[in-house]
């Protein structure tokens, strides 16, 4: 069956056409360990994932490469955060859109925390931080965009306010945007927590952290063992990136995200641009059937490629589900993991369908994306 795949949102798809070559290569020819094996196949995959490293610190604005470590994914990577900083005696601030990669930790932590509110489209009301702020305050944890609505957040603004009361500021970086200019250490971030499967174009299971050189020295480890260096202490080495990076990586995982940044580097500009014609020619029809609610920002400014819409009076699982029987148009129904958001929303507990396009999405999928949308709209509101 021929399908239409919107549902980069949860993963990108295809992967960057470099990434699968590079991986099976890798398995095949070349997968060794790091920091263990003391022969020439070990340093050069050593080196290999060194050169990741790399180019994850010049994306990210990182001071040096060593400041950016890896997990399995940016959920990994937020637990690091929260469990590493945060104790039941603290105070955190997040946003109305949060997703359960963050609440759940805090939650299962006990770490208390308060909603920054949140507009109709998804917008921080940043107005709200200053009286939110107690003296057990430690941080502001904010998505850099919101996997439901696609709004992207004034992270730079959040940054000075942050600054001003002198609180940790923590990114969730799952859906940032490839248009995303933001730095360690030229916009003031402490952490940024980063996935490679998404916009990064890369396979599952890698993901990671660009911490500042301030928390990197205050944060705790959570996941402790073996990293090849240290061998003879009992504690994880104090140094980074090893501080944060026991057991052996994902580094299949890691060898086919850094040939993906190679594409992305190559391809940037063209990537961002059709992604945004593409999602304005979707948002424009969704905008234009007045069965369809629109559930986020309704124009293109401060958005990502993530739309989420309400098919008034019907339910949205059996409007995704007919678009699929119709069409294969793969999208996401339900809460998105962001429970939190969709209350912030007034869309708890329908939820939303979430159509997120993606480098390799056509003009012609869309355009068939939208004649589906009509058939099946006017076939259940028929019956």
């Amino acid at each position: 069956m021929k399908t239409i795949y919107l549902d980069n949102g949860a993963t990108s798809w295809p992967k960057a056409p470099t990434v699968a070559p590079a991986v099976a290569s890798f398995i095949a020819d070349h997968a060794v360990n790091i920091g263990r094996g003391g022969y020439d196949r070990a340093y050069e995959t050593a080196g290999r994932v060194q050169e990741c490293r790399d180019k994850l610190g010049i994306f990210f604005g990182a001071s040096d490469s060593r400041n950016v470590t890896f997990s399995l994914n940016v959920t990994h990577a937020l637990n690091t955060l929260i469990s590493g900083l945060f104790t039941s005696a603290d105070h955190v601030l997040v946003s109305g859109m949060e997703h359960n990669a963050v609440m759940r930790p805090l939650t299962q932590l006990g770490i208390p925390y308060s909603l920054i509110p949140c507009t109709q489209e998804g917008s921080l009301q940043l107005e709200h931080i200053p009286s939110l702020i107690t003296s057990r305050t430690k941080a502001i944890i904010i998505s850099q965009a919101s996997n439901v609505t696609g709004t992207i957040q004034p992270v730079r603004e959040v940054v000075a306010l942050a600054k001003r009361y002198g609180l940790w500021i923590l990114i969730d970086a799952a859906q940032l945007p490839l248009s995303s200019t933001l730095s360690v250490v030229d916009d003031g971030i402490d952490a940024i927590a980063f996935t490679g499967h998404k916009s990064l174009l890369g396979p599952q299971g890698v993901g990671g952290m660009v911490l500042s050189d301030r928390l990197a020295h205050q944060l705790k480890p959570w996941a402790t063992g073996g990293t090849g260096s240290k061998s003879d202490l009992l504690q994880m080495p104090d140094f980074l990136p090893d501080k944060f990076e026991a057991g052996t990586q994902n580094l299949p995982g890691i060898i086919g995200l850094s040939v993906a940044l190679d594409f992305i580097k190559e391809n940037r500009a063209p990537i961002i641009n059709r992604e945004q014609e593409l999602t304005k020619l979707l948002l424009s029809h969704f905008l234009s059937d007045t069965r369809i609610k629109v559930v986020g920002p309704k124009g293109m400014t401060g958005r990502t490629s993530v739309v989420s819409v309400d098919f008034l009076s019907l339910d949205n699982a059996e409007v995704a589900y007919e678009l699929f029987l119709d069409a294969g148009i793969e999208t996401r129904v339900g809460l998105h993991c962001a429970p939190i958001a969709h209350r912030s929303l007034g869309t708890f507990p329908s939820g939303t369908v979430r159509f997120s396009l993606g480098y390799a999405t056509t003009e012609q999928e869309i355009q068939d994306t939208i004649e589906a949308c009509k058939r099946v709209l006017n076939r259940m509101h028929r019956r």
